[in-house]
C-alpha cells in the first residue's frame, strides 16, 4: 500500500508520537539533512504552523479548503510530472473522501485534532512577533472577518410572517 494510501485508511488519529516518526521518515528521505535539535524546532513549527490555521477556521469543513490550498501550492512548486501526477492524485482523493462530509462528521473531526493539539504551547518567534502568539504560547484566535455559511450576523433580528 501506498504511503498516501494509508493516510487515507479509516483510523483513529495518530499520537504525536507517530506523527513525529512519519516527520521524521519525510524528512530523512529527502537531501535535508538536520541535527536532533533542528528537528525537534521544525516539528514543533509544524505542530504550531497547523494548530494555528486549524484554530483559524470558522467553521470545521473550511479544513477542507486549507489543504486543498496546500495540496495546490506544492503542485505548484513542484518541478517534476511525476511529483506533481502524485500531488494531482492525493487532492482527487481528498475531494473523493472529504467533499461528501457532513457538519457533524466534520464537527467531529476538528474535535479530534483539537484535542490531539491541546496543551501544546510551543513559542513560535514568527507567531509572536505577529502577535498570533501570546507570551505563554496560547493561540489567539481572531475573531473578525468572514462568518461561516449560512450564518447571520451577531446581533440581527429577523421577523417572520405568517408565510414563514
Amino acid at each position: 500500500a501506498s504511503f498516501v494510501g494509508e493516510l487515507f485508511k479509516p483510523q483513529e488519529i495518530y499520537s504525536v508520537a507517530s506523527v513525529r516518526q512519519v516527520f521524521d521518515r519525510l524528512a530523512h528521505s529527502s537531501i535535508m539533512r538536520l541535527n536532533e535539535a533542528s528537528m525537534d524546532k521544525l516539528f514543533d513549527l509544524m505542530l504550531m504552523g497547523f494548530k494555528y490555521q486549524l484554530l483559524s477556521c470558522s467553521y470545521p469543513a473550511e479544513m477542507l479548503q486549507v489543504t486543498l490550498n496546500h495540496l495546490r501550492a506544492l503542485q505548484s512548486k513542484v518541478g517534476d510530472a511525476q511529483v506533481g501526477m502524485l500531488v494531482a492524485a492525493a487532492e482527487e482523493r481528498v475531494h473523493q473522501v472529504y467533499s461528501t462530509m457532513g457538519v457533524g462528521e466534520w464537527e467531529c473531526l476538528r474535535r479530534s485534532l483539537c484535542s490531539f493539539f491541546q496543551g501544546r504551547k510551543v513559542k513560535v518567534s514568527l507567531f509572536l512577533q505577529d502577535g498570533i502568539q501570546r507570551n505563554d504560547g496560547t493561540i489567539v484566535v481572531n475573531v473578525k472577518g468572514v462568518l461561516p455559511p449560512g450564518v447571520a450576523v451577531p446581533g440581527t433580528t429577523r421577523t417572520y410572517g405568517a408565510d414563514e
